[in-house]
């Protein structure tokens, strides 16, 4: 199974939607190896992947992504990895999360 790099997204109260991203999370299941980052200021929204993610190991998170990508509260959308480290490219995401916000 190829590394898998997921936007983590939570509820808008203001939009009635689940369109606000909270984090990134990077899964490479050969290692096994997981790592997320955190939007910065959504706390409240991301705290449902919060309570998700916590002690998971990265082979359980792997199966369980596509369950949790397609539920209506807290969904997450799958983008394509980049060449690099875990770490570069899950903050290489976090950063034009937060470009695309100005």
């Amino acid at each position: 199974m190829p590394r898998q790099i997921w936007v983590l997204l939570g509820w808008s109260p203001e939009l009635g939607a689940s369109v606000t991203p909270v984090g990134v999370l990077g899964l490479d299941p050969v290692r096994p190896e997981s790592l997320v980052e955190w939007i910065p200021r959504e706390y409240v929204a991301g705290q449902i992947w919060r309570e998700r993610l916590t002690g998971v190991d990265a082979a359980t998170l792997a199966d369980r992504m596509a369950l949790w990508a397609e539920t209506p509260i807290a969904p997450a959308a799958r983008v394509e990895a980049a060449e690099g480290t875990l770490g570069d490219v899950v903050r290489a995401q976090v950063d034009d999360l937060l470009g695309s916000a100005r």
